[in-house]
C-alpha cells in the first residue's frame, strides 16, 4: 500500500505513512511495537512475538473500537492509528491527543463538542449553524455519530469514490480537492477520509464554503435568518429536508453549543 513501509509507529505518524493489513502482518518489528503498546493497555496478554495471530487481531479490534477507528474494517493503518496507539493512556480514556473525548465512538454529545471545537477553528461559531451541522451528521450517519461508508457504494458508478464520512463525500474530484487541502492521498487511498479528524474537517469545511453543492451555511443560516429546511440544499437538494430540520431544532434545545 505504501512503497516505504514504516519501521515504527513514530515514523508512521511523523511521515504520514499508510500500510495495508496484508503488509503489516509481515512487519515483525512493527508488530512487536504494536503488541507492546496493546499489552500496556491490557488488551494483549500473551508473549510479544511480532506475529499476527488471533490474540493480536482481537486486541487490535478492541483498541480500534475503543478509540473510534475503523482500520480493521478498511485494512489500512496510518498516522491517525499510530498517534492514537502511541498516546492512548487507557482504552476507556484515550488521553490528550487531538479531540480525545469523541474517539470512543458514537457519543453524540462528545461529537457535538468536537464539532464546536472544529467549527471555532474554521470560523464557524453561529450556534444555529453548529446545530445544523450536527443534524446533518445525525442523518448522514444514520444516528451512529461515526464516519460511515455508503451502503452498496462499491456498486455505484462513481466507485471507488463513493460516500464516506460524517457527510457522504463522493466523486473523485472531491477526494482530490480534500487530498490536496489536507496533504493526503485520498485518490489512491479513499478510505482515509473515514478518519474521524479528517471527516470532521471535511463536513465543517464543506458546509461552510459550499464545497458539496455550491450552497453554504451562511446562505440559509446567518444572524436572525434560520432556514433549516432549505439548508438541506447544502448537501442534497431537499431530500429529507423536513426531517433534518427537525433534528436541528432538537439540537437547539441542548446546552452543548
Amino acid at each position: 500500500m505504501t512503497t516505504n513501509s514504516p519501521d515504527s509507529l513514530q515514523q508512521m505518524e511523523s511521515q504520514n505513512l499508510v500500510i495495508a493489513l496484508a503488509d503489516l502482518k509481515k512487519e515483525v518489528d512493527l508488530l512487536k511495537e504494536i503488541q507492546t503498546r496493546l499489552k500496556a493497555l491490557g488488551l494483549y496478554t500473551i508473549a510479544i512475538d511480532g506475529l499476527w495471530g488471533p490474540s493480536t487481531e482481537n486486541a487490535m479490534d478492541q483498541f480500534c473500537d475503543s478509540v473510534h477507528l475503523n482500520c480493521m474494517d478498511t485494512g489500512l493503518f496510518g498516522p491517525t492509528f499510530a498517534k492514537a496507539l502511541l498516546e492512548t493512556q487507557a482504552v476507556d480514556n484515550p488521553g490528550p491527543y487531538g479531540l480525545p473525548t469523541w474517539w470512543q465512538g458514537g457519543n453524540k454529545d462528545q461529537l457535538a463538542l468536537a464539532v464546536a471545537k472544529e467549527g471555532k477553528a474554521q470560523g464557524v461559531t453561529d450556534r444555529n449553524q453548529l446545530c445544523y451541522i450536527m443534524a446533518t451528521i445525525q442523518h448522514e450517519t444514520a444516528a451512529t455519530y461515526k464516519p460511515i461508508a455508503e451502503y452498496g457504494g462499491a456498486r455505484q458508478r462513481y466507485a471507488p469514490y463513493y460516500g464516506r464520512g460524517y457527510v457522504q463525500l463522493t466523486w473523485k474530484y472531491n477526494y482530490e480537492k480534500y487530498g490536496t487541502m489536507l496533504h493526503q492521498d485520498f485518490v489512491n487511498h479513499p478510505d482515509l477520509v473515514m478518519q474521524p479528524d479528517v471527516s470532521l474537517f471535511i463536513i465543517v469545511n464543506g458546509m461552510k464554503d459550499g464545497i458539496f453543492t455550491g450552497k453554504k451555511l451562511s446562505d440559509y443560516i446567518s444572524g436572525s435568518r434560520v432556514d433549516f429546511v432549505n439548508a438541506r440544499r447544502i448537501i442534497n437538494g431537499l431530500d429529507r429536508a423536513d426531517l433534518i430540520a427537525g433534528y436541528a431544532q432538537q439540537w437547539q434545545q441542548t446546552q452543548l453549543f
